[in-house]
């Protein structure tokens, strides 16, 4: 008999104003300004995407009702939310702390948090020049967050935790223990010893009357290895007993230049659909409990810089190739093929990442599509 899985969607909060957006780039400003100013690179770019509903507010409490109805009807069963807390100075907090957690139908989903600990800056697309993406995270000439872990700092993140979410009925818990995730786990022992991290957060977990933290581990979005994922990383989390991992973002390969033409920066979904599941099947051979993660697609042509000139040169860049063919069909073929895996979740990326490609909410182009495909599958499941 199968047994019923969460589906969740990663919850990315940045389509409202927020106070620091505010004092970095002027009044009102949100991610939305990025969608509205960005053009076709190349024939065919299915750019600019806008929601069917508009550039909504999504720190509206009539939106987040809206988007939890339109979630739920679809088979989704919570949202993951990418949190930010900067030595308890919090980021793009309203839509959760706000409107999720005050909305009259919350309930018909669960939620957990990913702890987004990494730094922050610039958008290129806001910058001068043709700045290069600093990495994988959202940098440029400009640091504005820098993300530093202490004892400390942990124990007031839990304390916090513990206060405003774990309590609330539709948290989500496994075994009574609240799931929780953090993005960056080499950031977080760079500062903390692994075992000193679980000490802490099960010490104010149960000082709160819970049994412990349940710890879910991303070991993707990392220079590892060819595939960006960090399958190698299991043994050291199972052997200081964290209880699962999952792998953020993942699909593209460090080789992908073998496989995308000079003169056409774009990459076929099938690509990223062939290195999801060989990473799933990687994780899975560790003997660690995991949730598969499944990546919509890619396009961070929006947060690029309005300089960049089609085709353009990635080594300096830093800016990868645009994903196409992800359709409908195919996103439905991965979570097909998630639902197989033996895990008690599937995690899509994501619900709203409309800057990075990925998202499920109705779009101009695309309609209702994805969801309606994800809907099938998980009918069918």
């Amino acid at each position: 008999m199968k047994r019923k899985k969460e589906i969740f969607a990663i919850y990315f909060p940045s389509w409202h104003p927020d106070r620091h957006y505010e004092q970095w780039y002027g009044k009102g400003f949100c991610e939305w300004e990025l969608m509205k100013t960005t053009r076709p690179l190349f024939p065919g770019h299915r750019q600019p995407l806008e929601p069917e509903w508009g550039y909504f507010d999504e720190s509206d409490p009539v939106w987040m009702a809206r988007q939890i109805d339109l979630a739920a009807d679809h088979g989704i069963t919570g949202f993951m939310f990418d949190w930010y807390w900067y030595e308890g100075d919090q980021f793009l907090e309203k839509p959760l702390n706000e409107t999720f957690l005050n909305a009259p139908n919350r309930n018909r989903l669960n939620f957990f948090l990913m702890w987004a600990n990494h730094t922050w800056g610039m958008w290129p697309a806001l910058d001068d020049g043709l700045r290069a993406m600093n990495g994988n995270e959202n940098q440029s000439s400009k640091i504005f967050l820098t993300i530093r872990h202490s004892e400390q700092d942990l124990r007031e993140v839990m304390e916090y935790s513990c206060e405003k979410y774990f309590r609330c009925e539709n948290y989500w818990k496994i075994g009574g223990k609240p799931v929780y995730s953090f993005y960056n786990c080499n950031c977080l022992f760079h500062y903390i010893p692994p075992a000193d991290v679980l000490r802490i957060i099960d010490e104010v977990a149960k000082k709160h009357g819970f049994p412990g933290i349940y710890t879910l581990m991303n070991i993707g979005c990392c220079n590892d290895n060819e595939y960006y994922c960090g399958w190698e990383r299991i043994p050291k989390m199972r052997d200081h007993g964290f209880d699962a991992v999952f792998a953020y973002n993942s699909g593209l390969r460090s080789d992908f230049e073998k496989t995308v033409a000079k003169d056409r920066p774009t990459l076929d979904y099938s690509f990223m659909m062939e290195n999801q599941k060989y990473c799933w099947d990687r994780i899975a051979e560790q003997r660690m409990p995991f949730v598969p993660s499944i990546t919509l697609g890619l396009d961070v042509a929006p947060r690029w810089s309005r300089q960049l000139k089609y085709p353009w040169d990635y080594a300096k860049t830093g800016y990868y190739p645009i994903v196409v063919n992800n359709t409908p069909e195919r996103i439905g073929e991965m979570l097909k093929k998630a639902l197989a895996m033996d895990s008690d979740a599937v995690i899509i990326n994501a619900w709203n990442e409309w800057t990075e490609g990925m998202s499920l909410i109705p779009e101009k182009h695309l309609g209702n599509a994805n969801l309606k495909a994800i809907e099938k599958v998980i009918k069918n499941y």
